[in-house]
């Protein structure tokens, strides 16, 4: 039996209400690590009601706000995962500093997440867990949060209506010497000092690899270079304030990013009705994925310490076929995660179905 179910007082609610219920995660002993889920028991988040998704997407950014104000936690995750058999479940994973800069990089990205899960035992964590719950629960159930609470609750739901966003190839836009086309990243040479290869997928082999400042995060560069990537990349959804498109990165179909076109570092940031679009949002791009095949979907988000990096989502398909070749679990919690991607077909192989998928989403996603 898992060691923190032996503390079953930790496993207490620190919030709970008719539609969702928020713990400390019961399989691991991270202190501030919690969890939302729903008590209607709903397997997917495409099953969660308006209501229940806009509970899940206040919580999600009520925690991280408390979690930095109050708990000192600087840097967080945010994972939303659906499993056969298991309950809808967002788990907000902090990364103490400490920790991470005893043992990892301190931007600590999927494949080290478990190992740094593991790391806490929960006879030393108890007393950090407790007085992180204690102060988690007065927060959560203060006046102030229940109102904001009930005002969440009676609220409509946003509208997601797309606006017309046409990005034309531009030939010849970027220097040559700025732009390799390769296989495989191993294939890059070294960037000089300042400069970095931002790889996406397209061209005519695997990625494009553009050379750019360093100093820029990912979305700043899609932004100064998405009339010179590959058509796959052009934005299926926009609206003035979010937009949608493929992954850059990954070429698997139905592999989608949901940004908010203005930039912030951390998620408790977001304007609260944005963040609450962005997770409608991931609910329609997860409805659609349905249809295009894939049983099951994550949502994820990572925040990062000190690289250049604005808050962003993944909607990640999980295709059965590539998980049982591989006898796969991906989530957050296993490397398996890291490997579902790494074992992923390449662009080379799946861009017809990319653009495919593309025209099909861009097409549900202006339904209402």
């Amino acid at each position: 039996m898992v060691e923190i179910l032996k503390y079953k007082d930790v496993l207490n609610p620190v919030y709970t209400d008719q539609y969702i219920a928020v713990s400390q995660a019961d399989d691991c002993a991270v202190p501030g690590l919690y969890t939302i889920k729903p008590l209607s028991d709903k397997k997917s988040v495409v099953e969660l009601d308006d209501k229940e998704l806009a509970l899940f997407a206040y919580m999600q950014i009520k925690i991280r706000a408390i979690s930095i104000t109050e708990l000192n936690l600087p840097l967080s995750g945010l994972y939303f995962e659906e499993h056969p058999n298991k309950p809808a479940t967002s788990f907000s994973i902090p990364f103490h500093i400490n920790r991470l800069s005893e043992r990892y990089s301190i931007d600590v990205y999927q494949p080290y997440i478990e190992s740094y899960i593991k790391s806490y035992s929960l006879p030393l964590s108890y007393d950090r867990i407790v007085a992180f719950n204690n102060d988690m629960q007065y927060l959560l159930n203060s006046p102030a949060t229940v109102a904001e609470i009930e005002r969440v609750k009676n609220e409509a739901p946003p509208i997601l209506k797309p606006s017309p966003y046409f990005v034309k190839k531009e030939e010849q836009a970027v220097r040559d010497d700025t732009v390799l086309e390769v296989d495989d990243e191993r294939e890059l040479p070294g960037a000089p000092v300042g400069k970095k290869y931002f790889v996406c997928i397209g061209g005519s082999r695997n990625f494009q690899c553009f050379l750019d400042d360093s100093y820029k995060s990912r979305g700043e560069f899609i932004l100064s270079h998405e009339k010179v990537m590959d058509e796959c990349l052009r934005p299926i959804y926009y609206d003035g304030e979010v937009i949608v498109r493929q992954d850059v990165k990954y070429a698997i179909p139905g592999f989608y990013i949901i940004a908010p076109t203005l930039h912030f570092r951390r998620i408790d940031e977001v304007p609260q009705n944005l963040f609450k679009k962005c997770m409608f949002m991931a609910r329609k791009i997860k409805q659609g994925l349905l249809e295009l095949g894939a049983g099951r979907s994550h949502i994820y988000h990572d925040e990062k310490y000190r690289l250049p990096a604005f808050v962003h989502f993944w909607v990640l398909p999980i295709y059965e076929q590539i998980t049982h070749e591989h006898s796969l679990d991906p989530t957050i919690f296993s490397r398996d995660i890291w490997t579902y991607l790494d074992v992923s077909p390449r662009y080379s192989d799946t861009r017809k179905q990319i653009l495919e998928f593309n025209e099909k989403m861009r097409h549900h996603l202006s339904q209402s």
